[in-house]
């Protein structure tokens, strides 16, 4: 089992926490729609991972490959078993992941990708979860140069692990700055910079573990305690659907791309900075950003049943992630295919449900029906069990049906 997998459970037990703290202290840091979208997509980040190889090992295992001659004239003979190794991997690593990130927030087609990690528009640990799908691959490019000092793909990705897992904790309100921490270290301080879409606080702060990158290249922005920060992005997602977070900029790019007259943006607007638009789209269909003034948080009304119909949904799902995780080896490709394939519309169709969106109740009638369908396609061990979520999920979902009046969309302002 991979780092990452094996911290989920300490992940969740944290996020638990502190979520316990929220409500016995009164900070408002959580909302029940806003998690389960964060989880959401974290969930769909490691399940989609389970369907297709990773592009950076199949190039950098056979650069690796090629380029033994050269490490065996270096000298170049790296342990995982060794500590110091381990450690300087994981410098050079974060050295590569300030730049990935740095390029990730600047150029159209990176930013489609990382958007997806900052759209909600709260800040508590359950943000550090909502990851991307990696559906465009373009990551494995930044990490490249560490072919230069003969770093296998082994220990690159234990470095990948252990960089991304202490980004974890940077990920809370609650945590002044820290000090003399902050000259060297990512800090909850200066993350939430990272986060925010204040014009002050904006593409600044890309360090993983070491800040001291963003000193050295001219990206740091301490946190000012005249300028609260206010979270998201600036052309708000306004869904919980993990499927559409992920399409988000990539939809809006190919709509730009498809309605330009000019030839030469249909092929170049991907590369552009971010946020890019061709003039004669930007006129014609333009795309409202968030009112900064009056900022208002994205937050569907609806009744405290369908909430907890969602969450109930959401738990089932992520105890079926984390078997999937721990047990996919044992799955044939179809079985694992089908498993994903379900789990993906699971998630959508739960997010609409908190959206509050109309639709939404067709569709979790439909995907009921559809699981019951599948009944004759899963191990008897488990149908018992199968039957019994179908049935009490159903019940429940006709009883909220009956009951529930319209949905109403509204906004938290901060």
């Amino acid at each position: 089992m991979d780092l990452l997998t094996f911290a989920i459970p300490f992940f969740l037990i944290a996020i638990l926490m502190e979520l316990a703290l929220d409500r016995w202290k009164g900070w408002g840091l959580y909302r029940l729609n806003d998690v389960i979208g964060n989880l959401s997509t974290g969930i769909l980040n490691r399940i989609i991972g389970l369907t297709y190889k990773s592009l950076f090992l199949i190039i950098y295992i056979p650069l690796f490959t090629l380029l033994q001659p050269y490490y065996q004239l270096v000298g170049f003979n790296w342990s995982i078993d060794n500590g110091w190794h381990i450690a300087l991997a994981v410098l050079a690593y974060d050295f590569c992941y300030y730049w990935k990130h740095r390029i990730c927030h600047e150029v159209n087609i990176f930013w489609a990708e990382h958007l997806v990690h900052h759209q909600s528009e709260d800040y508590n640990l359950s943000t550090a979860l909502r990851q991307s799908s990696g559906g465009v691959q373009l990551d494995w490019i930044f990490y490249l140069p560490l072919l230069l000092i003969g770093l296998p793909a082994e220990i690159v990705i234990v470095a990948g692990a252990i960089d991304l897992i202490y980004q974890f904790w940077v990920h809370t309100q609650k945590i002044p700055k820290i000090r003399w921490l902050e000259w060297f270290v990512v800090t909850p301080s200066n993350h939430r910079v990272h986060h925010a879409q204040n014009s002050v606080y904006v593409d600044k702060n890309y360090g993983g573990i070491l800040i001291i990158w963003d000193r050295l290249f001219g990206t740091y922005q301490q946190e000012l305690e005249a300028e609260p920060c206010l979270y998201g992005v600036r052309k708000p997602l306004n869904t919980f659907d993990p499927v559409a977070a992920n399409l988000q900029h990539l939809k809006r790019m190919a709509i730009d791309a498809w309605h330009t007259k000019n030839w030469w943006d249909k092929f170049t607007l991907w590369f552009r900075p971010t946020g890019y638009r061709p003039a004669d789209v930007e006129k014609s269909i333009p795309v409202d950003s968030t009112n900064l003034e009056n900022f208002q948080r994205f937050n569907p009304e609806i009744s405290p049943g369908v909430r907890y119909y969602a969450l109930a949904q959401h738990l089932c799902y992520s105890a079926t992630t984390l078997t999937l995780l721990w047990f996919n080896s044992v799955l044939s490709f179809w079985q694992l295919m089908g498993t994903v394939i379900a789990l993906v519309i699971c998630l959508a169709i739960n997010g609409r449900i908190l959206d509050g969106h109309p639709i939404s109740r067709q569709l979790e009638a439909l995907r009921l029906v559809a699981l019951f369908a599948a009944i004759p396609l899963l191990n008897n061990t488990y149908v018992p069990l199968f039957i019994s979520y179908l049935i009490f999920s159903s019940l429940v979902w006709l009883w909220l049906a009956i009951q529930r009046k319209e949905d109403r969309v509204t906004f938290v302002s901060d």
